[in-house]
């Protein structure tokens, strides 16, 4: 039985641009799942009806985008990735910075997704879930890191158990924690009001509160949205002399 080319003949003067729209959306779509292997680019050029130059500058494209990784030795080749958040954290961070996104747009992108994931994880958390945000609790009032207090809401995040939540909260890990680092620098007592905060939370959420834990979640982040705010003031003020 013959099996059917996975990929159809492209255009001469949109090569590349049709040759990554293909490959996307045969991944996009299930035709090949995580761990997949692609096929070789030579067959992947006799189905485009390209050279392998434009192939391969097709591939390190989607590669780049983080749906593929290209493997070396004897069974290298194209192979579909498993998601990776590190990739969107990488290119969300960029992003934000070339926008000259503020603290304060920050502290309110985070209301529409931890208010949500607090309220859920009133409802879905399991015991698991629980110790973890517990260890870092615990964690964050032995070191007062702005590290362990962005491990706390991570925990938090995965206890309300919806993977767009998680993945979307994730990406901007990075940028919380660089936020986190320059708010802990300039106001030391942030640590503190954070830990008494956050042993608040994990009570609500044990005691199966949706509507206090929401409510919490709120309160904090307006908190930090107003600490943002100071410190925003702060930069813009001239020094004195």
């Amino acid at each position: 039985m013959t099996v059917p080319p996975a990929f159809t003949p492209v255009r001469p003067a949109r090569a590349s641009t049709d040759v990554i729209a293909q490959i996307r959306e045969a991944i996009m779509s299930g035709r090949y799942a995580a761990g997949d292997r692609l096929p070789t680019e030579r067959e992947m050029a006799k189905q485009f009806g390209v050279s392998r130059v434009t192939i391969r500058d097709a591939l390190r494209a989607v590669e780049a985008s983080g749906l593929v990784e290209i493997r070396v030795g004897g069974q290298g080749g194209p192979y579909v990735r498993s998601p990776d958040p590190a990739v969107l954290a990488d290119s969300l961070r960029t992003h934000l910075h070339l926008q000259g996104t503020t603290f304060a747009e920050l502290a309110e992108a985070r209301l529409a997704i931890e208010t949500t994931a607090a309220r859920l994880a009133a409802e879905r958390a399991t015991e698991e879930d629980l110790l973890a945000m517990r260890a870092a609790i615990d964690e964050a009032a032995g070191e007062g890191s702005a590290v362990a207090s962005v491990d706390f809401h991570v925990a938090l995040v995965r206890a309300s158990h919806n993977s767009a939540l998680l993945t979307m909260f994730l990406a901007t890990r990075s940028v919380l924690s660089q936020a986190f680092d320059t708010l802990h620098a300039h106001q030391p007592d942030m640590a503190t009001v954070a830990h008494d905060v956050h042993l608040e939370l994990y009570r609500l959420i044990a005691a199966h509160d949706a509507d206090g834990a929401a409510r919490k979640m709120r309160e904090h982040l307006y908190e930090f949205a107003e600490r943002a705010e100071r410190s925003a003031r702060a930069a813009r003020s001239p020094r004195r002399r």
